[in-house]
């Protein structure tokens, strides 16, 4: 029996060669495309869950609002970890993590800066799952200025020796005892930790006092990442339920002198990556891309299988008189339909075999462009594998559904008198496919020419400041810093340096926050406003509008005690008007009883400049002040602006005169221009993606509207003959071929734009600053179809329209 349908199986294919391998080429790239998005979606979802108790680890957040201001934001005070073990017996660990910022490490002749280090709690190996490969993880971390390396730090510095007790000198020479060397965080972690310090280091640097202090100014410092280990069947809500009382006990006395509303916010470890829309977290995914990738694959694969039903309903003709003899010979309905079926399964799982080959050839380039390590491999994905196992079958009864429960339904008696089955019978059928097809297709069109707009434009958009040819390096050191006034007069001698400033802030990426009272009608009030500390130069280098007022000047020595310029944003958001000048401002707030531990100034806006991005374009323009101090501590971030000629001339002499001033850290920078980039990879890598998917379903469409063009031509080859010998021209006869296939691209392309326009509205509103959808789109859209789809058809009816018409007459 099974031989016999093999044997079918095998003539049947083989006779029809072309059309074949269209179905198996379109439902090859198909399952390609869709093991590939299945294997990043897997990776994506299983984000931090190779932790052992990641169902137990939760993440405290905040969320408070001051002065009608509102900020959610991952990170919570430093005595939250130890005080929720002692204050919740549902609590069984608590880890904080505070991260450091690059820092540079030496080891005898080698010096590098080093990024994502963090002072963590000793417990860090008994809440997460960070094997050592040596040390105690019970002790690893329990002694100041003790490390923890990962494999791969440990393998940059010491090769093959053994790192145990070996001393790193970090930053400005502070030594730290190799205590452990783990193994590399996972990639499908959100923590991108390369090594540990201990917390008990931070403890000896800020002095045990203020470290271990219950002061409630502590509980209002949100500077740690702190996770809880809970106790088994431990619900969330039990936290939630007793975090009032917690908050009396510790927060309430200065939240109210502040007029702060705090609520606590709770995140599962597992939901961190993709659920995350908290300010100061960690780079995360986002789940609408996985939902996005996840409707391409669908796409992809619903095009592919709508090549073989429409290739298959219009070959029913031609398998006819096959189904007629059947059932005249005895063959009963359920078995013509069960040769259909496993023929359409047959080819679909010979096209997932060739599509799993095409996987394994193609993943490299694939993880460059996700910016992955994905595998595929039995032992690795099992259920990936298996899920395409199972959805190639699926698939194959999808396909094969209709041709094979239509075949089945022909009756022998109109095939023995001569009646043969009609393509054009299934007519209706194969329009609305077709329809199907590119209708999908302008989607994926008109959504990849959205996509690489609002990348465009993200990247081109005038942020209030010139960003070209701005060099920025972090002062570590101190003695650098308080040589800073030399240094600068001393860089500015080259002729191709423009200017050089500094700040407290790195424009573009983050800013800080603190409490300022500002004057309205009722007096002063409060608000937790943005600022960033500057100096004399630098609002010129960045090239900042002062739309009101004046900037600082170095003649007017007041400046440097009671004068600040504040945006747009914060004008509007305190009702000053057109009378913001003179207004009074207070950096920091008195608070009674308390020590507020930071300083207060008092003073008056002095001018007021156009708004500027200094947070990424995700994020609105929020209310900025500007502060001038000539506290060289106060500003750590430095800024050359340079000519865009002889750059690399520029920067070597800037890291020769760094040298001279700062000999014990080597020059580390970056250009402004090019760290801004990166905030948009997300969007980069959707464009990609965007474009390659859809060219892939363009190219699936066209496959299949080629051989349904090439087999309608066949179809028709004596009515074209006809046609010819009465006197049509090669022009008409084209036409006739094409013309409905046209209008099926324009009905697709009709249909397509309300979808995609609700669509890519919806993915645009993520964004505060995003194009708009123009006309244009859709009629680009509907452009590129046509073309794609005359391309495609217009030389199998040229062919058929120019061929000899007394053969065409003869064709059978």
């Amino acid at each position: 029996m099974f031989k016999n349908f093999f044997i079918n199986l095998f003539r049947n294919f083989s006779r029809n060669k072309f059309y074949t391998s269209i179905n198996v080429v379109g439902l090859s790239v198909g399952l390609m495309c869709t093991i590939l998005i299945l294997l990043f979606v897997q990776d994506e979802l299983s984000y931090d869950k190779y932790n052992v108790n990641h169902e137990r680890i939760i993440r405290l957040g905040s969320d408070f609002t001051l002065g009608g201001n509102r900020d959610r934001i991952a990170t919570s005070p430093l005595p939250f970890g130890p005080t929720f073990a002692e204050e919740f017996p549902e609590v069984e660990q608590f880890v904080r993590f505070h991260a450091s910022g690059k820092q540079q490490f030496k080891y005898g002749e080698k010096e590098f800066y080093e990024e994502r280090i963090s002072y963590v709690d000793s417990s860090v190996f008994k809440v997460f799952s960070f094997p050592l490969l040596k040390g105690n993880p019970e002790k690893a971390l329990t002694q100041a200025y003790s490390i923890v390396l990962n494999e791969t730090l440990a393998k940059k510095y010491f090769n093959d020796e053994d790192p145990m007790g070996k001393v790193l000198l970090v930053g400005e020479n502070v030594p730290y005892t190799v205590s452990g060397v783990m193994k590399d965080l996972p990639l499908n972690s959100h923590f991108k930790f390369n090594a540990f310090y201990s917390m008990k280091s931070l403890e000896n640097i800020r002095g045990a006092e203020e470290f271990n202090s219950l002061q409630p100014v502590s509980f209002w410092s949100f500077s740690s990442y702190t996770f809880l280990l809970l106790k088994e069947n431990t619900e969330n809500e039990a936290i939630l339920e007793k975090f009032p009382a917690y908050y009396e006990k510790y927060m309430r006395k200065l939240g109210d002198q502040l007029g702060v509303s705090y609520k606590l916010i709770i995140q599962h470890l597992g939901d961190i990556h993709l659920r995350s829309q908290l300010q100061w977290d960690a780079p995360t995914g986002n789940i609408k891309y996985i939902y996005i990738l996840s409707a391409i694959a669908i796409f992809i694969l619903l095009i592919a299988s709508i090549n073989y039903m429409n290739m298959a309903t219009a070959r029913s003709s031609k398998r006819a008189k096959e189904v007629g003899i059947r059932k005249v010979v005895g063959a009963q309905r359920e078995n013509i339909i069960r040769q259909f079926m496993m023929e359409s399964i047959s080819l679909t799982v010979f096209a997932l075999i060739i599509a799993l080959i095409c996987v394994e050839l193609l993943l490299p380039v694939f993880n460059q462009l996700v910016g992955k390590d994905l595998v595929l491999s039995v032992v690795g994905t099992p259920e990936v594998i298996l899920f395409n196992i199972i959805l190639a079958v699926i698939l194959g009864i999808f396909s094969g559904s209709y041709p094979a429960l239509y075949l089945s339904s022909i009756q022998p008696i109109s095939i023995l008198k001569g009646i043969k089955g009609n393509a054009n019978s299934n007519g209706f059928l194969r329009k609305l496919l077709v329809i199907s097809q590119f209708t999908v297709s302008a989607i994926m069109i008109s959504g990849t020419i959205i996509v690489a707009s609002q990348f465009l434009y993200m990247n081109n958009m005038d942020v209030g400041f010139d960003k070209s040819n701005v060099v920025v390096a972090v002062m570590r050191d101190s003695v650098l810093r308080t040589k800073i006034d030399a240094f600068k007069i001393e860089l500015k001698k080259n002729p191709n340096i423009k200017a050089v400033a500094t700040s407290s802030s790195l424009i573009g990426f983050d800013g800080s926050k603190s409490v300022h009272l500002f004057e309205s009608k009722e007096g002063m009030e409060e608000y937790a406003l943005n600022f960033n500390v500057i100096d004399f130069d630098y609002i010129d280098l960045m090239e900042m509008d002062i739309l009101e007022g004046r900037s600082f000047s170095q003649q007017i020595a007041s400046d440097t005690v009671n004068a600040f310029i504040v945006n747009q944003a914060a004008v509007i958001k305190f009702n000053w008007g057109e009378n913001a000048l003179g207004k009074k401002l207070q950096l920091g707030v008195d608070v009674d009883g308390v020590d507020e531990g930071g300083e207060v100034q008092l003073g008056e806006v002095i001018g007021v400049m156009r708004d500027f991005n200094y947070q990424p374009l995700k994020d609105l323009i929020e209310p900025m002040n500007l502060i001038l101090s000539e506290n060289p501590n106060h500003r750590r971030v430095l800024h050359v602006k340079i000519n865009s000629e002889n750059r690399k001339e520029t920067l070597s002499y800037i890291e020769k005169v760094w040298n001279q001033f700062c000999p014990n850290m080597s020059f580390d920078y970056f250009f402004l221009e090019d760290r801004m980039r990166e905030n948009y990879q997300d969007e980069e890598r959707l464009t990609w993606i965007f474009s390659i998917f859809s060219l892939i379903s363009i190219l699936i469409a066209s496959m299949g509207l080629f051989g349904l063009s090439s087999f309608m031509a066949e179809q028709r080859t004596k009515e074209l003959g006809v046609r010819k010998v009465l006197g049509a021209s090669v022009g008409k006869l084209v036409y006739l071929l094409t013309g409905e296939f046209i209008r099926l691209i324009i009905i697709a392309n009709i249909l397509a734009i309300p979808i995609s326009y609700w669509a890519l509205n919806i993915w645009l509103s993520d964004f505060p600053y995003h194009i708009s959808i123009g006309i244009w789109v859709f009629i680009v859209t509907i452009i590129v179809s046509l073309v794609i789809g005359l391309f495609t058809v217009a030389w199998q009816s040229y062919r058929a329209a120019t061929s000899d018409p007394i053969k065409a007459i003869k064709y059978e």
